[in-house]
């Protein structure tokens, strides 16, 4: 049962991932590099500007928490969103130039005993291009880990379909969810 999750990347769509997710319940640790992100989380403020993200903040605060540690909240939570930047290249690809750094470290946790259930999904919510999600990034999370995916962890690929400014009457009420 998923009952605490962790949220990487602290931008304009994971701070809102992060605060959704609190409000539905579940017990939320958020990882960012940026200090400012971190702190105005955990006093409460929304780290980034978008419509209703200040409220659902304050009204799901006992569940909302933010760390620098990706080690921590991979300990932490039952499963673990990424939500990091793919900036895009000149050849209309994504970059991994920061998921992979991510991915890198969360492979490492999961090489160690977690002290709790052996199975540990990782969702990739940023934007990369097909077949990079079971390409590049498993293969980091598998060579860093020296585990299998599927036998000890797990590999999704989420994407969101949200504009900024709705993004989380958006993630709320979407319009349609793909499946497959």
């Amino acid at each position: 049962m998923i009952e605490k999750v962790g949220i990487i990347g602290l931008g304009k769509l994971g701070s809102p991932l992060a605060a959704c997710l609190a409000s539905k319940g579940f017990d939320v640790l958020a990882c960012d590099i940026d200090p400012n992100k971190v702190k105005a989380l955990n006093d409460g403020l929304a780290p980034i500007s978008e419509t209703g993200l200040q409220e659902l903040i304050t009204e799901n605060r006992s569940r909302l928490r933010a760390t620098d540690s990706i080690e921590q909240v991979v300990r932490f939570a039952d499963m673990t969103f990424v939500v990091t930047a793919t900036p895009s290249l000149p050849d209309g690809r994504f970059s991994l130039e920061y998921i992979l750094p991510v991915c890198e470290e969360i492979g490492r946790v999961l090489g160690r005993p977690l002290g709790k259930a052996a199975f540990h999904p990782v969702v990739i919510t940023s934007t990369v291009m097909p077949g990079d999600t079971w390409g590049p990034i498993r293969e980091t999370l598998e060579r860093r880990s020296h585990r299998k995916c599927g036998e000890s962890f797990g590999l999704a690929y989420n994407p969101e379909f949200i504009a900024l400014g709705s993004v989380i009457r958006d993630f709320l009420n979407p319009d349609f969810v793909l499946l497959g």
